[in-house]
């Protein structure tokens, strides 16, 4: 390991990968015994340590990886800067593609920052560069307390896993309950254990893309900034799952709509052609269990119960409410009542 420059760690996880026996050993002290080269006093010997080396191997993995990191990040952090006394800055948890974009806008703009990562390969580079810098997990409550969060400005947290990503919030909001939290979730669902844990502000990159991209295509048509602009944040707002929201004028809405009985109940969306038919787009889904779908796939079906949240114009929303809400034999349509913001 020292000859290829790994550190100890990795050398000591490696050792513990090889403390069980291979595979081939057995067909080789097989061989040996069948070839008479062992007696069945080594050939048993050699069963004996197959099944102890096993057993440790067994007991070693489990325990040994949580071992080694935990004093990786002692020795680690006892090499950091003793005295990281920064007030009014950044946290930075997680240092990846989108975490070292955000500490690159910081460093432009001449804003003190800290990254908390657990690469060592990332903390080594950081250093480097004399970027502040916490080697360990920001999950955990004391590598926290040690990157400043108590006198912090601002908490970006974008390590990509949800479990660690949500303990993170809610040990920031242990430390200090007024710092703001920008956090990054993939699931609808992550996204809403995020904001109850503490977080600020949640951002899902399939929903700022789809946003973004609906924005775009509007300057490019010339449109007037402040209608394109209205249209984005109504359009955001159901895709986030937020209250209905509903503009003056000619702009789409963002309505709620409550499925009743209707003739095409268990058809998924493309089947029952929503946006084809009517014009309208349905971006939440909410079972009667509770169950909630933020931007519904393709396969995604429409049952009674069901509270969709749609955008769309007046007359799309409310053709598509009588739709949803007409009877199976009478075909009445009663539209939902509007929900003012």
């Amino acid at each position: 390991m020292a000859l290829f420059r790994y550190p100890l760690w990795t050398a000591l996880l490696v050792g513990v990968e090889l403390t069980q026996i291979g595979e081939f050993s057995f067909v080789l002290v097989r061989i040996a015994r069948s070839s008479g080269l062992v007696g069945e006093d080594v050939y048993n010997a050699t069963l004996a340590a197959s099944l102890l080396t096993i057993l440790l191997n067994a007991a070693l993995m489990r325990f040994a990886p949580d071992w080694v990191r935990r004093n990786r990040m002692r020795t680690e952090s006892a090499t950091a800067e003793p005295d990281l006394e920064l007030r009014s800055h950044v946290v930075i948890c997680g240092f990846g593609r989108i975490g070292s974009l955000v500490g690159q806008a910081l460093e432009a703009f001449s804003i003190p920052h800290l990254v908390v990562e657990n690469d060592p390969e990332i903390i080594k580079a950081l250093r480097a560069r004399n970027v502040p810098c916490l080697f360990g997990n920001a999950a955990h409550l004391t590598i926290l307390e040690r990157a400043g969060v108590v006198h912090a400005r601002l908490v970006v947290i974008t390590v990509p896993e949800n479990g660690p990503a949500s303990a993170a919030v809610r040990n920031v909001r242990k430390l200090n309950r007024t710092v703001p939290i920008i956090a990054r979730a993939h699931r609808a669902a992550d996204r809403e254990i995020l904001l109850s844990g503490g977080a600020t502000r949640v951002i899902q990159p399939e929903i700022e893309a789809s946003a973004v991209l609906v924005a775009n295509a509007l300057r490019y048509l010339s449109l007037p900034e402040s209608r394109a602009q209205a249209y984005v944040e109504t359009l955001r707002a159901g895709l986030e799952n937020m209250r209905p929201v509903s503009l003056a004028g000619d702009l789409p809405l963002l309505e709620e709509v409550t499925v009743g009985k209707f003739c095409d109940e268990g058809q998924t969306l493309p089947q029952a052609r929503v946006r084809e038919r009517f014009g309208a787009t349905v971006v939440v889904v909410t079972a009667p269990t509770g169950e909630t779908l933020l931007n519904p796939p393709a396969a995604t079906t429409i049952r009674s119960g069901d509270r969709l949240r749609v955008f769309g114009l007046a007359k799309q929303i409310a053709d598509f409410a009588a739709y949803v809400c007409a009877d199976n034999t009478s075909g009445f349509a009663v539209p939902h009542k509007r929900t003012s913001p």
